[in-house]
């Protein structure tokens, strides 16, 4: 059964297809966009008024999980072979559209683009290939054009296609809108508090000076140290897995299928994490990455399983549906507000045996910060500060922003407990590559919790 917003959109959808032949539908990530694609498929194939359907999605996983899903809804094969009613594929198949030209010139078909803000452009301004191809061969010869994304921007600005923009301003107008603040109203997804890790006190030592630093921000701006350094600390790893395997431990004392996910920056990053993970936390965890050939298997695995973490780098973002995932411990060095909002949408997904609250624990880097603060806007909340309980007795709040330069350590930090991470280069410019002449030294670690919630 269909829920209240997925039926309206069908009704819509159905309805703007008398007059128009692309639609666009914009919802929340998690609230069942792929569902309900398939019913305006299948009401359109039961009416007559398509032979066919194509799939493109943004990955073989994200596919594999829509031919499962329109098979189930139309009662029929999705695999594109003899008798088939349609077939899912990847963007990257649009580089050779031969066959599916033909297709489109000989038969009514209904093509459905899963993300569509993979794809660019407007047929004036560059794009990429696959938008090229999109825009050139799609467009005019598809009976009908289904668009779906729950992130209707894309990185570099460029237009999506079929879009239409109410303004020079490249504001986006969709045939239908069911956002975040809808999705949570309805327990449809997951309310999202987002923990914003902050490091109370950085020293950085060059050669023999001391310069502290009471933020990330100011450790970031003005310590020349780079965020993917600091991402590497395995105290700042350990502290971030730490207060998402707690969160995680607390859900499954009352949901023992409640899972947990860990983006990497790198696979050397990843492996890391793991080894952390198993060594200090004694943890279990499943890695899965685009160098592997048998990720797909590993996350169906997941997916069906009980298993605690599974550690990915750019394969469980948008589109893979696992929702039992719950926690989110966000350790890449991608800071986009576009991957931060598809991350987000891996764990607010719901569940009939889980609490409505997706939590992700990130580090305080000053652009992922303003992206959750500004969940805020679809999502009326407030922004909490709270400091982490163990560290109570040593954060001075009248801290100053502004770096202190000493040429010996602080004396409140004890030396038995300085955390030294290898960075290289000289003062004004480091590379990995040259020889190492500075340590990161990290004393205090505090929490910003970013809170979204209903009014």
């Amino acid at each position: 059964m269909l829920r209240s917003w997925q039926t309206r959109c069908k009704i819509c959808a159905l309805e703007t297809f008398k007059f128009q032949p692309h639609y666009l539908l914009l919802a929340s990530p998690g609230a069942g966009k792929t569902i309900v694609a398939a019913h305006i498929a299948k009401a359109l194939y039961d009416d007559n008024q398509i032979d066919y359907i194509v799939c493109f999605a943004p990955s073989k996983i994200v596919c594999q999980s829509i031919e499962t899903t329109f098979e189930k809804v139309l009662y029929r094969n999705f695999n594109g072979r003899l008798g088939a009613v349609g077939v899912s594929r990847t963007y990257h198949s649009l580089i050779t559209v031969g066959d599916l030209v033909n297709d489109l010139s000989n038969s009514r078909v209904l093509v459905v683009f899963d993300e569509i803000h993979h794809c660019a452009g407007d047929g004036e301004s560059p794009a990429n290939f696959w938008g090229l191809q999109v825009l050139a061969t799609i467009q005019n010869l598809a009976t009908f054009t289904l668009s779906l994304t729950g992130t209707p921007w894309r990185t570099d600005t460029l237009p999506i296609p079929f879009a239409k923009y109410a303004d020079p301003n490249g504001n986006i107008l969709c045939d239908f809108q069911y956002d975040m603040v809808d999705a949570i109203k309805d327990n449809v997804c997951r309310m999202p508090q987002i923990t914003a890790i902050d490091i109370e006190q950085v020293i950085v030592k060059i050669d023999e000076s001391f310069v502290t630093y009471h933020n990330i921000a100011a450790l970031l701006k003005e310590g020349g140290i780079s965020y993917q350094a600091i991402l590497r600390h395995p105290e700042v790893i350990k502290y971030m897995l730490e207060k998402s395997i707690n969160q995680l431990n607390m859900l499954r004392e009352s949901s023992v299928t409640a899972g947990g996910l860990i983006v990497a920056s790198s696979y050397l990053h990843a492996l890391q994490i793991q080894s952390i993970l198993s060594g200090h936390f004694k943890k279990q965890s499943v890695l899965v990455s685009c160098r592997q050939d048998d990720s797909p298997e590993l996350i169906e695995h997941f997916r069906q399983s009980s298993s605690e973490w599974i550690i990915s780098i750019a394969m469980i973002s948008e589109g893979t549906d696992i929702p039992r995932l719950q926690v989110c411990c966000n350790l890449t060095d991608v800071t986009t507000e576009l991957y931060f909002r598809q991350i987000l949408g891996r764990v607010i997904r719901v569940t009939q045996n889980q609490t409505n609250i997706a939590y992700m624990f990130m580090l305080a880097e000053p652009k992922l910060v303003e992206y959750a603060q500004r969940l805020n806007k679809a999502i009326p909340g407030a922004y909490n500060y709270q400091k982490a309980a163990n560290l109570l007795e040593t954060i001075d709040n009248s801290a100053p922003e502004q770096p202190i330069k000493k040429t010996h350590p602080p004396t409140e930090v004890n030396p038995t407990s300085l955390l030294n991470i290898e960075l290289s280069g000289s003062n004004s410019q480091r590379n990995d590559n040259d020889i190492i002449s500075t340590e990161l030294i990290l004393a205090k670690f505090k929490s910003k919790i970013i809170s979204s919630y209903l009014a």
